[in-house]
């Protein structure tokens, strides 16, 4: 066991031991903890309960639908009949419309997905992955890979909304707004993870995280296109996400459109969050919601706040109307004002910093 490291403090400035005792706001003493004891404590028990609580529902769920619990059918579970029903519409429409027979058989469009997940795991082209990586590795796991001119065709002709008006006739041309079709992409947002959300979502103590994600994207009527110092060879779109904290499942995504600033609380709309109000607070409050840096503006966090839920965000800058600051921020902002507001003003903030 590591050595205690409050050993060699004075015993007349141990606060928490020998000393005078420390009350909060609320009336509790204060509790020193060691960040081995942090992790064991807090951070364990979440992830465990996490990973139980993933377990049950999904088990819960494939036994009420009378299916046996293995990988297939739990990949077949999370998917869910309703995206793959509207993937399967768009993509023939498509597929229709550029003279690509034959349309999609029943099926074929989670075969494609299967293909497509197992092609991600090679960085090489689709000729040589066809051709030497995924057939040796198939065959060993019994894989059933797609023909890859096949594949080829119905990856291409892949959309997510109709194809009917999107584009206008010969006589009369009508541009239409990228934005609005992003924005068509809203319903299989929500179809594609709505199984997760509600399978793999842990209300008793779980914790989730809002960011952003940029999308690679190589059109050129992009509506509002990002380029990212960062993330070297990406640029296009940006999507709000949501995940869990703990297990890194993604539980949601939405596209963010121009002149759209409820873009994350329409987000977080989709999941199945507590609303819980009385008596049921404690419970509701086990649910921990965290926003990367950016995301803490007041409205944002007054609409989760609203939720009886647990809100963790960071303040950029003061005067950002984020709801918390540092206190190095408070007193920079303080003395810089003391050279050019009066004493009032002086005045009001010291009073201010004093009943934090």
């Amino acid at each position: 066991m590591p050595p205690d490291p409050f050993t060699g403090i004075p015993a007349d400035i141990q606060a928490f031991r020998d000393g005078w005792t420390e009350i909060t706001d609320h009336g509790h003493p204060y509790e020193v903890v060691l960040a081995r004891d942090f992790s064991d404590d807090y951070l364990a028990q979440r992830i465990c309960g996490t990973f139980q609580n993933m377990g049950d529902k999904v088990t819960a769920s494939l036994v009420s639908l009378g299916k046996e619990v293995s990988r297939a059918s739990i990949l077949e579970l999370l998917i869910g009949d309703v995206a793959i029903v509207q993937l399967e519409q768009f993509t023939t429409e498509m597929l229709v419309k550029q003279n690509s027979p034959p349309p999609l058989a029943p099926y074929e469009y989670r075969d494609f997905l299967y293909t497509r997940w197992y092609r991600s795991r090679f960085n090489l082209s689709n000729d040589k992955s066809f051709a030497h990586f995924m057939p040796p590795v198939s065959g060993r796991h019994d894989i059933i890979i797609m023909d890859s001119r096949r594949f080829v065709t119905i990856h291409s002709c892949t959309r997510g909304f109709s194809q009917a008006g999107r584009t206008g006739s010969e006589d009369s041309e009508v541009w239409m707004e990228a934005g609005a079709m992003l924005r068509r992409l809203n319903e299989l947002e929500v179809a594609i993870f709505s199984r997760s959300a509600s399978n793999l979502l842990n209300h008793g103590n779980g914790s989730i995280v809002v960011d952003d994600e940029l999308i690679a994207s190589r059109a050129s009527d992009e509506e509002q296109k990002v380029v990212s110092n960062r993330k070297a060879g990406k640029e296009g779109p940006v999507a709000d996400c949501v995940a869990c904290a703990l297990s890194s499942v993604l539980l949601g995504m939405r596209l963010r459109v121009k002149n759209d600033p409820e873009n994350v609380e329409q987000l977080l709309q989709t999941l199945p969050l507590s609303t819980a109000s009385g008596n049921d607070l404690e419970v509701a409050f086990d649910l921990e919601v965290a926003f990367d840096r950016g995301y803490g503006k007041l409205s944002s966090v007054e609409a989760i706040a609203s939720r009886n839920l647990h809100v963790v965000t960071v303040a950029g800058t003061l005067g950002s109307r984020h709801p918390f600051n540092t206190s190095d921020e408070w007193m920079s902002t303080l003395k810089k004002w003391n050279t050019t507001r009066g004493v009032d003003q002086q005045k009001i903030l010291s009073w201010a910093m004093g009943s934090l």
